[in-house]
């Protein structure tokens, strides 16, 4: 009876004569009005994040359109095999990338790990994962807004090439960081 009581308290809508709060109700404003955040310049962060990656070995930025773009990243040196801890060279990677990155507030960021083929597929699938979420909370520490972060993982299920060399395995470990705007 009780539980029937607080559904129907919660269902029922508040009085109808009641006005709505006012736009300018510091309390209710962020419920009333959510500020669009502004398109990211497309060219001006491309171009930003060619200067910021000249003289970075490995990292490809993607042709792009008027959605974004995609930045590679090779982790083969970037991770220990089967570990998550970010090493030198894939942290100076972000660093020399993570300004141009905050410097743009409608920028939202999806970062996909990779692995090669190697081990178990759950296995790659997880660690795919949380390399992801690795490089989500290093670029969080470097100034970008965690709600403009994501973070997934593919495993070894979309390869680049051939994992049946060394090398075709380390061209497949990779992170990629699909740039879109904030929706």
């Amino acid at each position: 009876m009780a539980a029937a009581a607080l559904l129907a308290a919660c269902a029922t809508p508040g009085t109808p004569d009641a006005p709505p709060p006012a736009a300018d109700d510091p309390i209710h404003r962020h419920a009333l009005v959510r500020q669009a955040s502004p398109a990211p310049d497309w060219p001006r962060l491309r171009q930003a994040l060619d200067d910021a990656t000249r003289g970075t070995h490995g990292i490809t930025i993607g042709a792009g359109d008027a959605q974004g773009f995609r930045i590679e990243i090779p982790v083969a040196d970037g991770f220990a095999s089967g570990s998550t801890a970010i090493r030198p060279s894939l942290a100076a990677a972000l660093d020399a990338i993570a300004s141009s990155l905050a410097a743009e507030p409608g920028l939202a960021i999806k970062v996909v790990g990779h692995t090669d083929s190697q081990g178990s597929e759950m296995v790659n699938l997880r660690l795919s994962i949380e390399r992801a979420e690795a490089v989500v909370a290093h670029l969080a520490e470097r100034g970008l807004a965690l709600e403009r972060l994501s973070a997934d993982g593919h495993g070894e299920a979309d390869p680049l090439v051939s994992n049946a060399t060394e090398e075709g395995r380390a061209r497949n470990r990779r992170v990629e960081l699909l740039l879109r705007a904030v929706r």
